[in-house]
């Protein structure tokens, strides 16, 4: 196989995987992960928040804190732009339970449709986004349908959470996160 070609889609891939790590993160609530997916001068235009990783890490855990949420990434179309950088086009659905305005007021279910517009840059062998502009193409707000207390998901004993309480703490074998890779809890090697 032809090297460059090679070595193309291994970018793509090391891309791709940083994507769905971000996802892991913010529905994790794992700051440390979330801000490790962008390189450290990046600029973010995170919807109601912008600015570098730090900041957007920070507004994002202090507006998820207690509220469940799903980011589920769909199509990507990665594309090099020149050496060491890549822009991708990646389609996401944002699942979030919002709390009410108030006390009083029920839960809602917000979901937000649209696409991350991310400029990515290799350095020293590891891409990271430098670049993120969010896009939001459509939306649907309604009220909160969960009732954990009751039904039949009252006894669900895997539910998903915040770290480190979510079972993926528990059952994988990651115990360091990093925008490459993540080191075996039994093993201490990179896996």
């Amino acid at each position: 196989m032809d090297e460059k070609l090679l070595q193309e889609l291994l970018d793509r891939e090391a891309i791709r995987d940083n994507l769905m790590r971000y996802s892991r993160a913010v529905d994790r609530h794992d700051a440390a992960a979330m801000e490790a997916v962008y390189w450290p001068d990046a600029y973010d235009y995170h919807l109601l928040f912008e600015g570098a990783p730090a900041k957007i890490v920070e507004a994002s855990m202090s507006f998820t804190r207690g509220m469940p949420t799903q980011h589920f990434l769909g199509q990507m179309l990665v594309e090099t732009t020149g050496p060491g950088r890549a822009f991708s086009e990646t389609y996401y659905q944002a699942y979030h339970n919002m709390p009410g305005a108030s006390e009083a007021d029920d839960r809602r279910d917000l979901t937000l449709l649209g696409r991350y517009l991310d400029t990515h840059e290799k350095r020293e062998g590891e891409w990271r986004i430098v670049r993120r502009i969010i896009a939001v193409d459509a939306y649907h707000d309604q009220p909160g349908s969960q009732d954990w207390a009751a039904g039949i998901v009252a006894g669900i004993r895997t539910r998903g959470g915040h770290k480190p309480h979510d079972p993926l703490y528990a059952e994988h074998p990651l115990i360091v996160y990093g925008a490459v890779g993540a080191t075996s809890r039994k093993t201490g090697e990179a896996i």
